[in-house]
């Protein structure tokens, strides 16, 4: 029997290394980063329609149910590619903060083009699935992907890596957002590397050595982020000396920044240590999948 929506957990990612490379005669930017996904998620809901409509509903007012939406682009995406089956409406619960870092629209998105695949036994392979996710944005295929990856070219280029367990996060965000392209197109390209060494950080998540791991976090929009919006610095460096922190990092353009700490009596204390100084914490782990059925 057919069923008529599916319920999608949309994990948030972080990202444990970001290095940007060059920029990109498209206007896009050459990277090289390390996804981990994450257990804070939102939750997205897909319903068959009985016309070709596609509705977005959210109970977050920063989110556009317009196409300007990722998860819309990811659903008129499918039915453009096979026009045969009908719209959708999808209820997006969010959790994730909105610009955040933790690419919540990506996850949103992914959630959509896996539930619709399923919804309507598209019988879409995943390697199609991840050409297809592409087309929407750079985070989307790691979102389809889940667990943790290399991610090269703008993001899009994946090579999976065993991901971490047993692992606790602390997230912090001041209550703002960084436009994306204002970090990108505001970096100082260093005349040396990081050195820090996306190899070395890919070895030691190969033998699961958390602290090992933070040792070698990296972020090349840092600084640039850091420049205008000091709270983040500040936050992080609140983070990074919490009790039981082994390192503490701002993901992707920011502004959230996370902590990786070895126990959850440990994420919890952080928490209270942060205080006001975050409009946003939460205590997650480091989560093997993108996407799970509610």
């Amino acid at each position: 029997m057919a069923i008529p929506e599916i319920r999608i957990h949309a994990h948030a990612k972080i990202n444990l290394y970001l290095e940007v490379i060059s920029k990109r005669s498209d206007g896009y930017h050459e990277i090289e980063t390390v996804f981990h996904s994450i257990g804070l998620h939102d939750d997205v809901i897909v319903r068959k329609r009985s016309d070709r409509a596609i509705t977005v509903r959210c109970d977050d007012p920063q989110v556009p149910t317009d196409a300007r939406n990722l998860a819309y682009r990811a659903a008129k995406l499918l039915t453009d590619f096979r026009p045969g089956i009908p719209g959708v409406e999808i209820d997006i619960q969010k959790r994730i903060p909105v610009a955040s870092g933790l690419g919540g629209g990506s996850a949103n998105a992914a959630a959509v083009l896996w539930g619709m695949n399923q919804l309507f036994d598209l019988n879409l392979a995943q390697p199609e699935l991840m050409r297809l996710s592409a087309r929407i944005g750079a985070d989307v295929p790691f979102c389809l992907l889940g667990g943790a990856a290399i991610g090269r070219g703008i993001g899009e280029v994946l090579t999976p890596l065993p991901p971490l367990d047993n692992a606790w996060i602390v997230l912090a965000n001041p209550g703002f957002g960084v436009p994306t392209a204002w970090a990108y197109d505001n970096i100082n390209f260093p005349l040396t590397k990081s050195s820090k060494n996306v190899n070395i950080l890919v070895c030691h998540l190969h033998n699961g050595e958390l602290e090992s791991v933070a040792a070698q976090l990296f972020n090349r929009l840092e600084t640039t982020v850091n420049s205008k919006y000091q709270s983040v610095a500040k936050l992080k460096t609140k983070l990074a000396a919490c009790p039981g922190s082994f390192g503490a990092l701002m993901s992707g353009s920011g502004a959230t920044v996370f902590a990786l700490v070895d126990s959850q009596h440990q994420a919890n204390a952080a928490v209270s240590i942060i205080g006001a100084a975050a409009a946003f914490q939460a205590v997650t782990y480091l989560s093997p999948v993108g996407l799970s059925l509610d």
